[in-house]
């Protein structure tokens, strides 16, 4: 049984798969989920053949800001509008062009995509409010089996505990830094380092190497650990932060609205064509 704040509720109540985990990123963990897609984004460069393919395509050091956003935007957009629908049918088939001829085995595709099911969770499980129903986390297995399905990555784990398994042994056989992966690093680094608070910019490796949810993670990105009293302050704020978020309501603003978030890098709103590494600026 899950004990939680009178003042919370559990998801909105459905039946659909789909639609529960689309609750879970817009509302009831939309700050951990947003935090657990970041690492994850970041994990991809700690793999040395990943981490290659990306620095050579090049989009990822030429424009690392939008690179970023427009990784975001793209599942989102298909968590929010849902497959079968327009929007998320156009950002499925961006995914399976842009990946189309891309070097990389089939091992490779599918810790990509296991990465964004993964890790949110397990951040979760580590930071959230509170930890995760079983009904939850198979409806994001659920939601990733089928983008799985529709990217031509089958065959893929089948339930949530077999993914981490697939995960960690993957990464216990792949993690390792790599010039690629460092430069990557560099690029998105300094992207990073505009969005973070004044006192926090000269420190924005630590930041991510803080955000790291395994060790092993840190060097394999060509970081040096944090310092003992920063990661100490840092767990600290993320008690608080838990704390603080289960005693308020979920909020009534979902954590991304189709084609006006990322104002970042589209301060004016942004339409579907210009999302992507062939995309016009």
């Amino acid at each position: 049984m899950i004990l939680t704040h009178p003042s919370r509720t559990a998801a909105r109540n459905t039946t659909d798969a789909f639609d529960l985990y689309r609750d879970m990123v817009l509302y009831t963990f939309k700050t951990e989920i947003r935090a657990g897609f970041f690492v994850a984004y970041y994990r991809n460069f700690a793999v040395p053949s990943i981490a290659k393919t990306l620095f050579d395509r090049g989009e990822t050091t030429a424009r690392p800001m939008k690179r970023s956003y427009d990784t975001g935007i793209v599942i989102h957009e298909i968590i929010v509008n849902g497959f079968g629908s327009e929007r998320g049918d156009r950002m499925v088939e961006l995914l399976r062009r842009v990946h189309k001829g891309v070097p990389g085995s089939a091992e490779d595709f599918r810790y990509v995509l296991m990465t964004l099911l993964v890790i949110p969770l397990r951040w979760i499980d580590a930071h959230g409010w509170r930890k995760l129903t079983d009904a939850e986390r198979d409806a994001a297995m659920a939601f990733y089996t089928e983008l799985g399905r529709r990217m031509g990555l089958e065959p893929a784990p089948v339930t949530f505990a077999a993914a981490a398994a697939f995960l960690d042994d993957y990464e216990s056989r792949h993690l390792a830094p790599s010039p690629e992966g460092a430069a990557l690093l560099d690029a998105t680094a300094e992207a990073l380092s505009v969005r973070l608070p004044g006192p926090l910019k000269d420190r924005t490796r630590a930041v991510i190497a803080l955000l790291m949810d395994k060790p092993e993670v840190v060097p394999a990105l060509g970081l040096k650990p944090a310092p003992r009293w920063l990661k100490l302050v840092f767990d600290r704020l993320l008690q608080v932060n838990a704390l603080l978020t289960r005693a308020r309501p979920i909020a009534a603003e979902p954590s991304f609205t189709p084609g006006k978030s990322g104002r970042s890098v589209y301060p004016g709103g942004y339409q579907l064509d210009q999302i992507g590494p062939h995309s016009p600026e």
